[in-house]
């Protein structure tokens, strides 16, 4: 019962949402403040996510930048709508398709740095059950409701892949349960059959006796491009902005091999971030690349015209990615 409360209570301070939404385009003004340091607005990440980790070892002020937090997404808001509305400078989650729709709907994000990519060990999503389940494969999901954050690629998206793969009806009660964790209490509650869980709500949910496993994304494609996620900015903050971008995508590439080797370490910083236990978190993998990999990009690409989210050549994996301003 403890453990309830305790999971009950975490959510309730991850749902709310910070303050701080104007429309001051200061970060785009080409200029660092009085500190001397150039401000880049973000959402507040409530994932683990290597922004926060390169925050606090200092790898963006090193590069003369300091990282804004501007509050977390509210229900139904991108990152990319925020940009374009002048709150936010920088996207710091999402994959390809989320960067591939905004440019369809006429936002010019581009990305210009990797972020973590799938991993048989350190897997991008976890379909998590209850021990007294039916389900013992993928193959089980048909008919059942399976929890979703948001319809994505990598939520339902994998799912309908893997269906259609395995020439299965896709008859699921998609269930969709935004807020951070809450498809995991929903798991415990037994209001749905099946989770799409991400890092670090994956590992706290694993925690909790009477969940299991059955599946993870690395055993539908078997590739680290499932896992992809970009990081980056307009294409008008680019422009105006280029030492800034190169700075940043510095810093990152600083972090992500810092990640994968101080995990213990890392697992401190986000759960200080997010008010969790490390020993409850699980972790992301992450590209140790400092380009982003137009072939990963392309297996998400083949994923979301497999399952409708656009027609085949209604925009191309080149479209939507820059490594101009990779380290070299």
């Amino acid at each position: 019962m403890k453990k309830r409360f305790a999971f009950v209570l975490l959510i309730s301070v991850l749902l709310i949402i910070s303050a701080g939404c104007g429309n001051d385009n200061s970060g785009a003004s080409g200029k660092p403040d009085s500190d001397g340091l150039f401000p880049i607005r973000v959402a507040t990440p409530t994932v683990f996510n290597e922004i926060t980790i390169a925050d606090e070892l200092g790898y963006f002020k090193e590069e003369g930048i300091k990282i804004e937090y501007t509050g977390v997404l509210g229900k139904g808001i991108t990152e990319y709508q925020l940009i374009a509305q002048g709150i936010n400078d920088a996207f710091i989650g999402g994959h390809p398709p989320n960067v591939a729709q905004a440019r369809l709907a006429g936002l010019k994000m581009l990305a210009v740095a990797p972020g973590m990519v799938d991993n048989k060990d350190f897997p991008h999503v976890r379909y998590l059950v209850q021990d007294s389940s039916p389900i013992h494969s993928l193959n089980d999901i048909v008919g059942k409701k399976v929890a979703i954050s948001n319809v994505a690629p990598c939520t339902d998206g994998y799912l309908k892949y893997y269906l259609s793969q395995q020439h299965l009806s896709e008859d699921v009660n998609w269930t969709t349960l935004p807020s951070p964790g809450q498809q995991e209490q929903s798991l415990e509650q037994g209001l749905v059959d099946v989770t799409t869980s991400h890092p670090p709500f994956a590992g706290l949910a694993l925690k909790q006796k009477g969940i299991r496993q059955i599946a993870t994304s690395w055993d539908i494609l078997h590739s680290p491009g499932a896992g992809l996620s970009v990081r980056g900015f307009s294409e008008d903050f680019i422009k105006k902005n280029p030492d800034v971008v190169k700075g940043f995508t510095r810093a990152l590439a600083k972090v992500r091999p810092w990640v994968n080797s101080h995990q213990e370490e890392a697992k401190q910083i986000v759960a200080k971030q997010l008010k969790l236990k490390p020993e409850d978190l699980s972790v992301f993998w992450y590209d140790e690349d400092k380009d982003i990999n137009q072939d990963y990009i392309k297996q998400w690409f083949d994923i979301s015209e497999q399952i409708g989210l656009w027609k085949k050549g209604d925009i191309q994996p080149a479209d939507i990615f820059t490594n101009e301003y990779a380290p070299q």
